[in-house]
């Protein structure tokens, strides 16, 4: 098992959130009796999910990769505040119409520990189903930055979402439409990656252009659907990159603001995470 294997593995479903969100100067929606540009729209549904604390998301990415089909996909709970804490897990993976060997994971998160329940660690736990990974002390023994991946977790906020697409000069107003059973309004833009990235302090946007490594003027499409209090309740992007390939996120929320319970798994099922162990397997 390579390394690089063995992190992405090791982060489970952590890397796989990082797409969507919106905003620009056309069309309009009521608010309070006041009228709303979508661009205001969109502005304020950053502003009220920054206020939130818990959500639920389920996350869907297809697209094609060196020229074959790819999907993939997540569903979980995440806390804010007043820290980090999240239950994930990837049920579905696939390339070139093929699931991926071990593809489903699951990751749990909770006072600065992770937990990781994939097959690809099963040489590393002992026969046991999780691998306890403490992401203060495994980066600098292991090379891995777990601390690091677990961080991007934090992207599938809504708030950061919307936040990434505040500079669209084109949002637009598509009409009503009900998404979950929720009456919601659908808008529409684009934005370049680079005016994405301009949102952000430098160092979120420094990590940020690892995922968008294609160039700066790659173009991105998304699409928002907000409810009445101007939550989000589904965010679409779309990119396709010079090479030829392309990518579509899809995200759906849901429960903001409801108690998000998440526990550890039991001792007896958890093996800790041994740096040594995984230097000397992941070589081979």
């Amino acid at each position: 098992m390579s390394r690089r294997f063995a992190a992405g593995a090791a982060a489970g479903t952590a890397l796989v959130l990082s797409l969507s969100g919106c905003m620009g100067d056309s069309g309009g929606t009521n608010t309070n009796g006041i009228k709303l540009t979508a661009a205001q729209v969109v502005a304020k549904s950053s502003e009220q999910t920054g206020k939130t604390d818990s959500f639920k998301a389920d996350l869907t990415v297809a697209g094609t990769s060196g020229g074959s089909a790819m999907n993939a996909h997540v569903n979980g709970q995440f806390r804010i505040r007043p820290s980090l804490a999240f239950t994930a897990k990837l049920d579905q993976a696939s390339h070139g119409g093929q699931s991926l060997p071990g593809g489903a994971a699951q990751a749990i998160f909770t006072d600065n520990v992770l937990y990781v329940r994939a097959q690809q660690l099963s040489q590393f736990t002992g026969g046991k189903p999780w691998m306890k990974i403490d992401t203060s002390q495994a980066g600098q023994q292991s090379g891995l930055n777990v601390k690091n991946l677990v961080g991007q977790v934090e992207k599938v906020n809504p708030a950061e979402q919307t936040k990434m697409f505040t500079a669209s000069k084109d949002v637009r107003k598509v009409g009503d439409e009900t998404v979950d059973g929720v009456k919601t309004t659908h808008y529409a833009g684009t934005v370049t990656v680079d005016q994405a990235l301009k949102q952000f302090d430098a160092t979120s946007r420094d990590k940020l252009r690892k995922f968008y490594a294609e160039g700066a003027g790659q173009k991105i499409n998304f699409d928002l659907w907000t409810d009445g209090e101007q939550l989000p309740r589904k965010l679409v992007s779309k990119v396709n990159t010079p090479k030829g390939d392309s990518a579509t996120v899809t995200i759906l929320y849901r429960d903001y603001g409801k108690p998000v319970t998440v526990t550890a798994p039991p001792a007896a099922d958890v093996q800790t995470f041994d740096p040594s162990t995984f230097l000397g397997r992941s070589a081979n």
